[in-house]
């Protein structure tokens, strides 16, 4: 049996509910936890595009550096530690804080390919089950 999951509200909510007006719940700022844009966020860096060529051609996230260059030159930043990669690009394709709007199809694919190539260069990768493939 599935455990029930709820929401603790007011007594004054509760009744908004009822009556047919459900409260307004702002969306949440995170543009304060965000870091200012810098020069460097416009443009693939050196060290990026050489991670880029690094990949095996099925897992170069080509689009997504394009049309996000500082996600790029993340990714790159991170390349030498694949835990560290590996947990970035679980952040980038699970929201945790709810209510995102997600990558375009075609880069969140690229991502996945990505992720399931970061996944393959894992300590103990060969011992774990096979990702399923999302090629089809």
């Amino acid at each position: 049996m599935e455990p029930l999951s709820f929401e603790f509200v007011t007594v004054e909510e509760a009744r908004k509910i009822l009556d047919g007006t459900p409260p307004v719940q702002a969306a949440p700022d995170w543009s304060e936890q965000r870091r200012a844009p810098s020069p460097e966020d416009a443009a693939l860096s050196d060290v990026a595009m050489r991670w880029l060529v690094s990949l095996p051609a099925q897992a170069r996230p080509l689009v997504l550096c394009r049309r996000y260059p500082r996600i790029g030159n993340q990714l790159a930043a991170l390349a030498a530690n694949p835990a560290a990669l590996h947990a970035f690009l679980v952040e980038l394709l699970i929201d945790k804080r709810g209510g995102r709007q997600g990558f375009p199809e075609g880069i969140a694919l690229e991502l996945s390919r990505l992720h399931e190539h970061v996944v393959q260069q894992l300590p103990g990768a060969s011992e774990a089950p096979g990702w399923p493939d999302l090629t089809d």
